[in-house]
């Protein structure tokens, strides 16, 4: 069976996007587990497609791992799937820091076309908040930048 990139780079996009209206307007109604379940979703997409570049011969010769390993955003993005993935980190941070915990905040605010709820998922790392939204914006970004760069069309 062949594994296509740009299948899975669209995984990451499509999942990109849920989490972007999540957190953005999602309509009247929202889940209290909608923004944990888009930021998982994402994370797994973005950082699993390091996996289907090692193993397409047109990329396999690309310093994937150097390149997850340098990226700030990417390398959280790593520590926050396999965390979730595996109950726990069972090697060292890809990011050289630790996850501490995860916090929901949902909001309902009322405008002139009624009620627009919103979720994000804060990722506190090392004491320090971060956006689930805005590091997976920059994963994007890393993605593409890498894709360009290596002259990498998938969709």
């Amino acid at each position: 069976m062949e594994f296509n990139i740009s299948s899975k780079y669209g995984s990451m996009v499509r999942s990109y996007a849920r989490l972007k209206t999540i957190t953005t307007d999602a309509g009247n109604t929202i889940s209290l587990h909608a923004a944990r379940d888009a930021a998982d979703d994402f994370f797994q997409h973005c950082y699993h497609l390091k996996d289907w570049l090692k193993k397409d011969s047109r990329t396999s010769q690309l310093d994937v791992e150097g390149l997850i390993n340098s990226s700030q955003a990417l390398s959280l993005a790593a520590d926050y799937c396999n965390s979730f993935k595996h109950g726990g980190l069972n090697k060292n941070s890809r990011s050289g820091k630790a996850i501490q915990e995860t916090n929901v905040h949902t909001t309902l605010d009322l405008t002139p076309k009624g009620f627009v709820a919103t979720s994000r998922l804060e990722i506190i790392i090392d004491g320090k908040s971060y956006d689930a939204f805005k590091l997976a914006a920059d994963c994007m970004k890393e993605w593409d930048d890498f894709l360009a760069s290596n002259s990498i069309k998938l969709l």
